[in-house]
């Protein structure tokens, strides 16, 4: 039985509709129509009827014994029938999402995250895996948040320790990471073993970019010591920081895991007062967890708690 729309609602086309528009249409009949579709005759033609009510144009019309399409009914033909043949396409495209091992899943981080931790763990993924695709962005935190929640970006490994007022968000915990200093190795015996903020008020400060949560936690630890930093250059790659240290044009606060592979003209020192970033997963709460995602998560939540054990200024936090 047909269904009137409610008042005020404009009626949709439906496939019902188009596939007795298409098969009169080249039938000729819309008896032959309703055999191929195993209907009546009667409802065929009552599908036809509503499908010209709803596009308000005669598409059908009878010449003899035979039902053929006006020049409007014509002018559809071919429309309708690379529509049909688009949906032909909808199964086979799915179908390999069906496989255990297929999927997609798309990260978003920070550069430093993805450089020094995330290889093994995707690596690890892609190996349980090996039709499982892999994609990767790099971002600053609310570049990734916005991701997430709009869809764009399945899961989030961040630096952030909440996220406020957004409920759409799951946020995990999953290992924080102190912040040390790097300075050229010339400095090495001008500087003591432990640095205080104002260890660095004599130096050129090589700074992230202010736009970037490591930042805004190096910032503070700096006015917790009472200094106000004044960098002279903010770049937006610790990598590149770290060359330009390197190279003896400044010092600068990088994270801990940043530091597992620098040249010699580098040294690393901790802070007197240790000050540390945590990185967290981030999903939207509604996010359907397939298995790629799974999987991911997984890996990723064993290689923190192996950095754990390989780096204590790392820790996994399960207090919180």
């Amino acid at each position: 039985m047909a269904t009137r729309p409610r008042s005020g609602a404009k009626a949709a086309v439906t496939l019902r509709q188009l596939r007795a528009f298409l098969l009169t249409a080249q039938n000729g009949s819309a008896s032959m129509a309703a055999r191929s579709l195993g209907v009546t005759q009667p409802a065929v033609s009552q599908q036809l009827q509503e499908l010209e009510t709803v596009l308000r144009v005669r598409l059908i019309e009878r010449v003899g014994i035979r039902m053929l399409p006006t020049p409007a009914g014509r002018a559809m033909i071919e429309p309708v029938r690379r529509a049909f043949a688009a949906l032909d396409q909808v199964e086979p495209a799915i179908a390999p999402f069906r496989e255990a091992d297929t999927g997609l899943v798309r990260l978003g981080t920070g550069a430093t995250a993805c450089i020094h931790f995330l290889p093994e763990p995707l690596a690890r993924a892609q190996a349980s895996m090996p039709n499982l695709q892999l994609v990767v962005v790099t971002g600053n935190t609310s570049d990734i948040v916005s991701g997430v929640e709009e869809g764009a970006i399945d899961v989030g490994l961040v630096t952030a320790d909440e996220l406020r007022s957004n409920p759409s968000i799951h946020l995990e915990h999953v290992f924080d990471e102190e912040l040390v200093a790097i300075l050229p190795k010339r400095l090495e015996h001008q500087v003591p073993g432990r640095l205080q903020p104002h260890d660095f008020s004599h130096l050129p400060l090589i700074l992230f970019d202010p736009a970037g949560r490591t930042r805004d936690i190096a910032d503070g630890w700096f006015r917790t010591g009472g200094v106000t930093p004044i960098p002279t250059m903010e770049l937006g790659s610790i990598e590149a920081i770290k060359v330009l240290v390197g190279a003896g044009l400044g010092v600068s606060l990088v994270p801990d895991l940043a530091t597992g592979s620098m040249p010699d003209t580098i040294v690393r020192r901790r802070l007197a007062q240790p000050v540390r970033r945590r990185l967290s997963l981030i999903l939207r709460t509604d996010k359907v967890l397939d298995s790629g995602l799974r999987a991911l998560l997984s890996e990723i939540r064993a290689s923190a708690e192996s950095l754990q054990q390989r780096h204590p200024c790392s820790c996994l936090d399960k207090q919180r």
